[in-house]
């Protein structure tokens, strides 16, 4: 059942934990990500382990339902076609949207210094994982064009692996998402 959004403001969504909730259609960085949203260096040294310790965070913060539907989810997506890119960052996703795992929709992003080898196309390791966690197509989208292009640049990347806690990381994206051009920028 879909009940009717305000006009303009989002799309409704209604799913068994959360009745007719009301999101925006193109979210905010500050609707979906704060600084709780950051491991700033993961323990883990191995794809699956990433996944694993990426997982457990958010479900010990109360992002997913379904902490094993989703460990399931991206480790299933990542065997399809990794999606980690040059410049040392992934973009974990599941390969279908399941809004009802997610008492909100939310960005997430775990750190290693020392990087994983993830399946980037360069064959470099993996320092940034980015887990997108929303609701509409089209939010999942922005969001990924957003972050792609913002980690397409080098400083930027190196900034993010550099600033020290969860804080700092949390607005070193805040800046970035400020500086995105024209056609990515909120409306």
């Amino acid at each position: 059942m879909r009940m009717p959004a305000p006009a303009g403001k989002g799309v409704a969504v209604e799913d068994r934990e959360n009745p007719a909730l009301v999101e925006a259609a193109d979210p905010a960085l500050a609707e979906l990500f704060e600084p709780t949203h950051v491991i700033s260096e993961l323990k883990a040294t191995t794809r699956e382990g990433v996944i694993s310790e990426v997982v457990k965070a958010v479900a010990q913060r109360g992002l997913v339902s379904d902490a094993r539907w989703l460990e399931t989810a991206l480790t299933e997506r990542e065997r399809m076609v990794p999606t980690a890119m040059p410049n040392g960052v992934a973009f974990l996703h599941a390969r279908h949207r399941a809004a009802e795992k997610f008492p909100k929709q939310f960005l997430f992003l775990a750190r290693s210094g020392k990087g994983v080898a993830f399946g980037s196309p360069d064959e470099r390791p993996t320092q940034l994982f980015f887990l997108l966690a929303l609701r509409k197509d089209m939010a999942h989208l922005r969001w990924l064009a957003r972050l792609s292009w913002i980690c397409r640049n080098r400083t930027t990347v190196a900034n993010l692996l550099k600033v020290p806690g969860a804080e700092e990381i949390a607005r070193a994206l805040r800046l970035a998402v400020e500086e995105l051009p024209g056609n990515l920028k909120q409306r």
